[in-house]
């Protein structure tokens, strides 16, 4: 939610900014969050959010201050099909 308008922004996965073709990642590989932050032009914070609130687990890589978050693209791409289908 937009903690100023108390709603949910216009972009990310519910505004149809799904990559196609050659943006998209293959099926069985693993996305950064970034990445999706930049697909969806949210912050990561917010990707985030949208992804825990949609119980996908990130994949943890390293540890501590080093490690890096992914995610399984598999998944998201189920989470946004099932979105499109809900109006």
């Amino acid at each position: 939610m937009n903690r100023r308008e108390g709603t949910l922004p216009q972009r990310g996965p519910s505004g149809g900014r799904r990559p196609s073709g050659e943006d998209a990642p293959a099926n069985g590989r693993l996305v950064s969050l970034k990445t999706l932050a930049e697909m969806w032009d949210a912050d990561r914070s917010t990707v985030r959010r949208w992804l825990k609130a949609a119980d996908i687990e990130p994949v943890a890589i390293g540890r501590g201050r080093n490690g890096a978050i992914w995610y399984r693209w598999h998944e998201i791409e189920a989470w946004l099909d099932s979105l499109e289908h809900v109006e």
